[in-house]
């Protein structure tokens, strides 16, 4: 979470970073204990460095689809 709240604040990456979040948050509402695995997130989402120390997020296809179904509802 920690890099998807530095990644709003730039504009260029500000969309992806909502819609990670919007997952992420879903995935957590899921999960009886309330965490989100990496097993779970990992396979939703492409992870680009950027220097030593910068992540930037964004949804892959299957992301894209699952967010897509969980607007939908």
């Amino acid at each position: 979470m920690n890099h998807l709240e530095k990644q709003l604040k730039e504009s260029e990456h500000r969309k992806d970073a909502e819609e990670c979040i919007e997952i992420y948050h879903w995935i957590k509402s899921t999960d009886p204990e309330g965490r989100v695995w990496s097993s779970r997130w990992s396979p939703l989402v492409n992870v680009s460095f950027e220097g030593w120390n910068t992540k930037r997020y964004s949804l892959n296809i299957t992301g894209k689809c699952l967010l897509k179904g969980i607007r939908t509802v």
